[in-house]
């Protein structure tokens, strides 16, 4: 059997948990039990769509979590949009637009 891997240590990853909650989070480590993500975020609903929110409101916001498996229902490369909103959170660092023209 061939298992096709999405995604790779340091990459922006969504894992939906069995409770419904969806995480976003840098990959640090994955084991046969557990994800190990790195500053995890939860989306959120509000007046102007969809948002990124911290995870954990007594944990360490910028550790690394780790996950049981067991909790997990899906898990999958984050999209583009979501990543860079992610990356935006977390260092405070903005990507350019893709059409940016440098002179």
């Amino acid at each position: 059997m061939l298992l096709e891997q999405h995604y790779k240590i340091d990459d922006v990853i969504t894992i939906k948990l069995s409770s419904g909650e969806e995480l976003i989070g840098k990959l640090q480590e994955e084991t046969d039990e557990f994800f190990k993500i790195r500053m995890p975020l939860t989306l959120v609903a509000g007046q102007q769509g969809l948002g990124l929110q911290q995870f954990l409101f007594t944990g360490d916001p910028e550790g690394a979590i780790k996950i049981n498996k067991t909790a997990v229902t899906v898990t999958t490369k984050t999209v583009d949009n979501f990543a860079k909103l992610y990356i935006e959170r977390t260092t405070g660092l903005a990507t350019p637009p893709a059409n940016l023209q440098v002179k």
